[in-house]
């Protein structure tokens, strides 16, 4: 206490404690966060180091009880391995030979964070990411599919126009105009082609190969990589896969990298994702296959960590606690420490300036031992209206 008033920093004040008691513990003094040797002292200096903002300096605030949890905003935590194998995936793809990734889990589990970590890269090379989530309540997957490569159009590059609407005119000709009927925003970015284009009749009608060839065509005159990431897949159908597969199958000049993320725990084995997987192997497809499970306990560590600015030896014994209680799902941590924290059960000390709990009172406490059912609470609290919308969506 007397070295905070001096305004030391609470980080040097608690590292100087837990020094004294690791001397104090040869004459019979006990604590649970002395240090237990001089090498965890150095891994603390050097935390306090590599990020002063968050681990040396105090983070004042004179209304606690607005304090938030610091997380890094973008931070994937032990997904190492996990992005050097999509990242890889992406690095292999070149015209002519497209690549499938594929990325299973429970909700919640980080699978779209780990998908857009890549889009950062492929736009360093010149490349586009085009995304659509689908969703339980969507009638019809394929549109999802055409929106997300009509989106392209509009990012395609200034540099990149004029190649494009060459080959594309090469690719159609007169009969452009079923491409912009597909694809709206192809007259838009080349107005050049469409006056050239044969008048499309309203009333005819592009069946399922028909969509699937012409954006298959359409994909071989992009010069650049082209990523489309499509989210909760399991809610789309054999239609809107049949066209992923036609892409990806082709090898002329097409170039795509194609991401699909799903709930594992939300489809059967006779899915069309499998299926789509098969013919993906018949047709000499590369692909990878990856599921994505909780963090570890020393990933999940790191993690709370960083949100309570604190040492990664003294929040063990919480990070313990919320593990036990959401095995790791980075989605169930959030609300599970936003839970403690509203209860009460972790707050922020003005006095020490750091966060604190109490262990045994937490495993004492009647907290929930299923997160969902904390979910479920939440939707309690939501008024009658929306309780029953989510009631009948529930439905289909």
């Amino acid at each position: 206490v007397r070295m905070q008033k001096l305004g030391i920093p609470a980080s040097i004040c608690l590292m100087t404690q837990n020094l004294l008691e690791y001397v104090l513990r040869g004459n019979g003094g006990q604590s649970d966060d002395a240090y237990e040797s001089l090498g965890v002292v150095g891994e603390d200096l050097h935390l306090l180091l590599l990020d002063p903002d968050r681990f040396l300096f105090d983070h004042d605030n004179q209304n606690t009880d607005n304090m938030k949890l610091l997380y890094r905003e973008g931070k994937l935590y032990g997904r190492h391995k996990e992005e050097t194998l999509i990242t890889e995936a992406f690095c292999r793809i070149s015209p002519g030979k497209s690549e499938a990734f594929f990325v299973s889990g429970f909700s919640g589990s980080g699978k779209s964070m780990l998908v857009n970590c890549l889009s950062d890269k492929v736009n360093a090379v010149g490349g586009y990411v085009i995304k659509h989530k689908f969703d339980v309540l969507c009638l019809c997957p394929l549109s999802g599919v055409m929106s997300a490569f009509n989106k392209l159009c509009l990012m395609i590059k200034g540099g990149d126009r004029p190649v494009i609407a060459k080959k594309l005119m090469e690719e159609f000709g007169a009969g452009v105009g079923l491409l912009i009927r597909l694809l709206p925003n192809v007259s838009a970015l080349f107005p050049e082609l469409v006056s050239s284009a044969t008048k499309v009749e309203a009333g005819d009608v592009m069946n399922a190969r028909s969509v699937s060839f012409t954006l298959l065509r359409f994909m071989r005159a992009v010069t650049s990589p082209v990523m489309l990431f499509l989210d909760d897949i399991q809610w789309a159908d054999s239609t809107a896969l049949d066209v992923i597969h036609t892409i990806l199958s082709d090898k002329l000049n097409s170039c795509m990298f194609f991401v699909g993320t799903y709930r594992d725990n939300e489809v059967q084995v006779d899915h069309d994702i499998f299926n789509l997987i098969r013919e993906l192997e018949m047709s000499h497809v590369h692909k990878t296959k990856l599921s994505l499970a909780g963090l570890d306990q020393s990933d999940l560590n790191t993690m709370i960590s960083d949100a309570l600015c604190l040492y990664p030896r003294i929040c063990k014994s919480l990070t313990e606690i919320v593990f036990q209680k959401t095995k790791g799902n980075p989605f169930f941590v959030l609300e599970f420490m936003q839970s403690l924290q509203s209860r009460g059960l972790l707050r922020y000390n003005s006095l020490q300036k750091r966060w604190v709990w109490n262990e045994d009172v937490m495993r004492a406490e009647d907290i929930t031992e299923n997160v969902l059912h904390l979910l479920s609470s939440k939707m309690n609290g939501l008024s009658d209206n929306v309780q029953t919308l989510l009631r009948v969506m529930a439905c289909f």
